[in-house]
Order: C-alpha cells, then sequence, then structure tokens
C-alpha cells in the first residue's frame, strides 16, 4: 500500500535552509566556540554540502563540526524560521497540502525529538511527518513513498534527488545554488512565491 493513498496533495519539504536557518545557526554556534578564523571576510558561500573552502578547512573537519552541532549541541534544536515560512506553511496547511518534513542530519532518535518540539514551536500541526536521517543517508527511497509529490530543497543534491523519483522540484534560492541550471527543478526566490503556485493547484 503506497503511503500517499488518502493523502491530499502532499509536499515534501528539505527542512534545513528552506523553512528553518540551519546554516545561520550553524556558523553562529561556531563564532561562539572561536572557530571562524580563517573565513575570509564577503566570501560568499558557494558550496552549502562542502564549507571547507568557505571556512578554510579541510572538509573533513567540517564533517565533524557539523556532527557535533547536529548531535550534541542545544542550538539545532533551536533555530529560527526562514523567512515568510511562519506564515506560508499554515496556509498551505489549512488548504489541502499534507506537508512532509526532512532533516539530513543526524539517525540519534533524541535529537528527532528536539527537532519535532522545534518545528511545533514554530510551525504548530504543520508538519504531519518528519523524518531526521543521518548527513550520507540516501533519500531517494523515502521520496519515492510519495506518488505526484512537490519537494521544496535548497541544496542541489536534494533537486536531483527529488527529480530523479519524478517528483515537481522547487529549489528555494541561495547563494551556493545560484549556478544551478538544471531544467530538472525550478527556482523561487520566497515561500511567498511558492506559495502563489501551490495554492492554484487543485486539492485531490
Amino acid at each position: 500500500m503506497n503511503l500517499q493513498d488518502d493523502l491530499e496533495n502532499v509536499l515534501i519539504i528539505d527542512i534545513d535552509d528552506t523553512c528553518v536557518d540551519t546554516l545561520s545557526s550553524f556558523i553562529k554556534w561556531l563564532a561562539t566556540l572561536g572557530r571562524l578564523k580563517k573565513i575570509e571576510i564577503g566570501r560568499v558561500i558557494e558550496d552549502r554540502e562542502n564549507l571547507g573552502d568557505w571556512l578554510g578547512i579541510p572538509n573533513e573537519l567540517v564533517a565533524l563540526w557539523l556532527k557535533e552541532f547536529n548531535e550534541y549541541s542545544w542550538q539545532w534544536g533551536a533555530m529560527h524560521p526562514c523567512l515568510l515560512a511562519e506564515k506560508v506553511l499554515p496556509t498551505l496547511a489549512n488548504n489541502g497540502w499534507h506537508i512532509i518534513g526532512y532533516s539530513k542530519a543526524t539517525s540519534e532518535l533524541s535529537r528527532s525529538v528536539l527537532r519535532r518540539a522545534n518545528l511545533e514551536l514554530l510551525f504548530p500541526g504543520v508538519f504531519k511527518e518528519l523524518f531526521v536521517v543521518k548527513r550520507d543517508a540516501n533519500i531517494y527511497s523515502m521520496l519515492k513513498e510519495y506518488d505526484d509529490a512537490i519537494c521544496v530543497t535548497s541544496t542541489i543534491s536534494g533537486a536531483h534527488a527529488s527529480a530523479q523519483v519524478g517528483h515537481a522540484t522547487y529549489l528555494m534560492q541561495h547563494p551556493w545554488n545560484s549556478n544551478f541550471s538544471g531544467l530538472s527543478a525550478r527556482k523561487f526566490k520566497n515561500w511567498k512565491s511558492i506559495e502563489e503556485v501551490l495554492l492554484k493547484i487543485p486539492a485531490t
């Protein structure tokens, strides 16, 4: 039985840096630990999934810092919403969208609970399902459980995975994905632009 049976229109959201400001939280956490000393002033993040060049350190060390942040910091469960997300997502949920969230961060159950609590504080009752998986997890099988879904992500790898499954793919624009030119994903500047499109889609 497909998980989408009897569901409304399905919206799958890659939570980090689409509706919660994960990268800013990570950078602020690094600052409290004095780990931003090698950053070049004014340099733009060009690769969200490999921050080593921007931080001026090996990517292997970034992976260790991300693991520490994801699995041990209190900041990981106390993030702020991305601009307009807190207004748009409840509207979509109230207009027949079954919203599913996923985060590639950690498989620790206690951290999944923490992320759920953070989302409920920011977006009460919006996320009907939540998947928190390892940073290197392949999300293809999860995405494939839903037919004709729309997937919103901020990462190029997330966009590729969504398109590979066959979902309509919306890429939230950031400096690190500005060079993405694939026809498999439609770019949006903010949630308001996405809302305008989604509210025109008839409920199933």
